[in-house]
């Protein structure tokens, strides 16, 4: 019996395991009841698919990266930089249906499987995936989006190609005038991300916010291409308690990390 009908009929109550390699990485699906996770070689956890809710985001990071929608008007055009496991995916098809989505990855066969085991949405008019560097994407794309979602890494790091200040100002030109770019990043350099942080101010005129996630080693970084409208806490917590309520998401927990970690005035608030 496949690792597909075994997840499908549940018949085993042991968590059940299924390693693989391709070209870029080596990974493990693991699938308990109705929960499957990616791991990495290295046993991190990239990402987690509710079967009976795959539009559900399980893990924090996610969760905190999607707050950058507390600050969008609903996005028409969606590029996203990294697949994995497929659960930002999931999340946009679900919450955003009519809007269009480029999804960018490198690694062909991690795609393929993922497709297979983790119940990766197809490609339609509505989503389409895009064999490539995220780099080389950049430096060709033509396009203008109104969110950008960037959430790659190699090994256990954001690329050092992300953090320079190039890229940010490539970032900053492919977003339309109401648009936004949200980082889920790893940087174990205090200069290294010091350095981000004044190249991401720079770069989108101070319109930036940064925030850690707590019991994880991610942080979320926040970009505008515009100045949004000058907004109070009380407005930011009732968009918070609409946008929770249809996604899902506590992003009042996310608004108590804005605010802890971006002094009033510094940055969109």
């Amino acid at each position: 019996m496949s690792f597909k009908q075994l997840v499908e009929n549940n018949i085993s109550s042991k968590p059940l395991v299924f390693k693989f390699r391709t070209k870029h990485a080596e990974l493990s699906i693991t699938q308990n009841a109705n929960r499957l996770e990616l791991h990495a070689h290295s046993n991190a956890l990239h990402s987690v698919i509710n079967l009976k809710a795959p539009q559900k985001l399980a893990l924090k990071n996610l969760e905190f990266l999607a707050g950058i929608l507390l600050f969008l008007p609903e996005p028409e055009n969606i590029l996203l930089l990294g697949t994995g496991g497929g659960s930002l995916v999931h999340f946009l098809r679900f919450h955003y249906p009519k809007a269009r989505i480029i999804a960018v990855d490198l690694d062909a066969e991690l795609l393929e499987i993922m497709h297979q085991k983790m119940q990766l949405p197809k490609a339609s008019q509505y989503l389409t995936y895009v064999i490539d560097d995220a780099d080389l994407y950049l430096r060709h794309c033509t396009q203008r989006f109104d969110l950008i979602l960037v959430d790659i890494f190699e090994g256990t790091q954001s690329p050092g190609w992300l953090l320079e200040l190039q890229s940010m100002q490539r970032l900053y030109s492919l977003l339309s005038n109401r648009g936004a770019v949200a980082y889920n990043l790893l940087i174990d350099s205090d200069h290294a991300f010091k350095q981000f942080s004044r190249g991401l101010r720079q770069a989108f005129n101070s319109q930036t916010l940064i925030l850690p996630v707590e019991g994880f080693d991610n942080t979320i970084a926040y970009a505008l291409r515009y100045q949004p409208a000058e907004r109070d806490m009380t407005w930011y917590r009732q968009q918070a308690s609409i946008l929770g309520e249809s996604h899902e998401i506590d992003y009042m927990a996310v608004l108590s990390a804005i605010y802890d970690s971006n002094p009033t005035g510094s940055g969109l608030i």
